[in-house]
């Protein structure tokens, strides 16, 4: 048996003949010693409930001190490392997400309507400077002072030392060297980064007074930011769903101050497929030593997965669908665990790598092939065995005789046959049985899909098929 080209880089997008890919619920762990083979797939994580806030979406969260700070619906939240719930004080109901930042003694809100400040340990009460920018929606803290955007200008403002209540009608700027308004404010690694509908600028402390950021010069890119909440820092630095000069977005992550491309030509043609992009959000993690960044879009109903070892792209959805989107929303840090938000409840779930379900729910584990073929010559494979750690089943209950099924397509993955399962093992069954599918018949070219919806560990080390040419057929 020789191995078959199972692991690729391609996802399916705009022609099966080209790539039919699928990485579903997966990421690729890369051996650098070889062991048994240099690419390893493996399941992404589960997910653990943790809490659940009384109401919801959830639309920002911070932790300050060790204590998270939640906004969700209408309501502001501190929850404790124990998961003690205490309801702080309220804003305008709504569902969009807002954006939160701390001085360490005061925690700022922001929600596009007004803004609002909780003095930690004491009151939760709005902002009413005047000077203040109604409608800012996003905000970051900068040498002790509180930064937001004007909407709809080239404008942003700063608080005064400390003190995210005053505001005074000299401490704002303008962005400069392109005339697109602002879209957001971040801070990242001491840098005040202002993007623009067009263009990203770059600011850095100076220490004059009223406003002590100015501009740094020649570092204006010419790339604007087109989706607001897809902004997730990563790898001590930032990625972000960007839109290029030319009016199509790409998925880019910082490198000092140039924006360096991330995704490929299939993510591409998928993301700027979609009806809208500008609704995308991100999260971000890290597993076994891959930080992951989590771009869902929910009018796409799509969510994709950046492992920034790899530099791979593989897809993540809730459910045994055809496609949907994931329901972690948001990401966040705490006590050194990894927890995301739901989108559509008020739960928040703990990250595992351990753990083979999403809240109690099967994953599904997907991985469709490249295209296996034979110079364009007919030829026939007669048994096809996969690597994987077998004797992984559950003492009870669903995944305690776990299988794995395979579907075969001979038209270029354009159609697969009806799906032929086989056992992983039931629980201590290491040797036997082998994941091995006979007779699958002969074809120009073929695609094999491998589905798992056992609550069970998923590890694939390599594939092999025994062939056979097809005598006198040139296809």
């Amino acid at each position: 048996m020789k191995p078959i080209p199972l692991f690729g880089d391609g996802v399916k997008s705009y022609s099966e003949a080209v790539t039919a890919q699928r990485r579903l619920n997966v990421f690729f762990d890369v051996r650098t010693d070889g062991d048994k083979e240099k690419i390893v797939v493996r399941g992404t994580p589960g997910t653990v409930l943790w809490i659940t806030l009384p109401v919801f979406p959830i639309r920002a969260w911070r932790v300050v001190k060790g204590v998270m700070y939640a906004l969700a619906g209408a309501n502001l939240y501190s929850v404790t490392s124990a998961g003690v719930v205490t309801t702080l004080g309220s804003i305008t109901n709504g569902s969009s997400l807002c954006s939160m930042s701390d001085n360490g003694l005061q925690v700022i809100l922001v929600d596009g309507i007004a803004g609002y400040i909780y003095a930690i340990g004491g009151a939760f009460t709005t902002i009413v400077d005047a000077n203040f920018p109604a409608g800012a929606s996003t905000v970051g803290f900068l040498n002790g002072r509180f930064y937001v955007e004007s909407p709809n200008t080239l404008r942003f403002y700063l608080s005064g030392s400390y003190d995210g209540t005053l505001w005074t009608p000299v401490a704002f700027a303008s962005k400069e060297n392109n005339p697109d308004n602002i879209v957001a404010v971040d801070v990242l690694n001491g840098m005040l980064i202002l993007y623009g509908g067009d263009t990203t600028e770059f600011w850095q402390d100076n220490g004059v007074a009223n406003v002590p950021v100015q501009r740094i010069g020649g570092t204006t890119q010419t790339w604007g930011l087109a989706a607001k909440f897809s902004r997730a820092n990563l790898n001590n630095t930032q990625a972000f769903l960007g839109k290029n000069p030319q009016g199509s977005v790409q998925v880019l992550m910082l490198d000092g101050y140039k924006p360096v491309r991330i995704s490929t030509s299939d993510i591409e043609n998928i993301i700027n497929g979609f009806s809208t992009f500008s609704d995308a959000v991100a999260l971000t993690y890290m597993i076994d030593g891959h930080p992951m960044y989590q771009l869902t879009f929910p009018t796409g109903g799509r969510s994709f997965l950046f492992d920034a070892v790899t530099h791979m792209w593989f897809e993540v959805q809730t459910g045994l669908g055809l496609m949907a989107r994931h329901y972690g929303n948001l990401g966040i840090v705490f006590g050194a665990v990894n927890y995301m938000a739901d989108y559509s409840s008020g739960n928040i779930y703990q990250i595992s790598g351990t753990v083979y379900t999403d809240n109690l729910q099967p994953i599904k584990r997907q991985v469709v092939s490249r295209h296996v073929s034979n110079g364009g010559n007919r030829f026939s494979i007669d048994k096809i065995f996969l690597d994987m750690e077998t004797g992984v089943g559950l003492q009870s209950g669903q995944g305690s005789t776990p299988m794995i099924s395979m579907e075969v397509s001979k038209d270029k993955g354009r159609t697969f046959s009806a799906p032929l399962s086989v056992s992983l093992g039931a629980v201590g069954q290491y040797e036997s049985p082998r994941p091995i599918w006979r007779r699958i018949g002969a074809a120009i070219d073929f695609v094999f899909r491998f589905t798992v919806t056992d609550p069970v560990k998923f590890v694939i080390t390599s594939g092999s098929a025994k062939t056979r040419s097809q005598e006198g057929s040139d296809g």
